[in-house]
């Protein structure tokens, strides 16, 4: 096993005769915190981008966790152990906080039909277990006050913590956070750090 968790080899990515990544190279080590910073322009947010899935680089390779995961979606980065926020929150804005945080679990026995039908007592436990979660990282994040509130009701501080906290929801091999301070006050900052 590789130190590194992620080593990006060599990715370029263009976007018309814009060359927003060249032949970047880099590798975070396993239980590190690491941070990506530059100028405006300088590609962050294209190689961030390129790391999580949401775009696919032009050449070179993205190792994460010593597999190949060059091009693949974010769906299945997730599915590897790799999540990420955005520096715009993107909650579910008609759900409650609460349930933000509940739907994020991969393989909850309820999604499915033959379950619902067939497995209900499996499916009651599961979804107790994660609401006790949902509760636990809810109460961590302090906003208690606000678990039955629509999501998109929430300040832009709250969804920031709401995101975070969906991180927080499963157990990930890493998470990238984009600007995660962006647009949140002094208060909440605290609470992000």
């Amino acid at each position: 096993m590789s130190d590194a968790v992620i080593d990006v080899q060599n990715v370029s990515k263009a976007f018309g005769g814009l060359q927003a990544v060249r032949n970047c190279s880099l590798k975070v080590e396993r239980g590190s915190i690491t941070g990506l910073i530059g100028p405006n322009g300088a590609g962050k947010s294209t190689l961030f981008n390129l790391v999580a899935g949401n775009i696919v680089p032009d050449s070179g390779k993205i190792i994460f966790d010593d597999k190949d995961v060059t091009g693949k979606p974010p769906y299945e980065l997730f599915g590897l152990g790799m999540l990420r926020t955005f520096q715009i929150a993107h909650e579910f804005s008609n759900m409650t906080a609460l349930e933000n945080l509940m739907v994020v679990p991969d393989g909850q026995p309820g999604e499915t039909l033959g379950a619902m039908w067939f497995m209900p007592g499996v499916v009651r436990q599961r979804e107790i277990a994660v609401r006790q979660k949902a509760l636990d990282v809810i109460d961590f994040l302090k906003l208690a006050h606000v678990k039955n509130e629509l999501a998109g009701n929430l300040s832009g501080g709250q969804k920031k913590l709401l995101e975070l906290g969906r991180t927080m929801m499963v157990d990930a091999k890493v998470v990238l956070l984009d600007e995660v301070a962006a647009g949140v006050n002094r208060t909440l900052l605290q609470d992000l750090a």
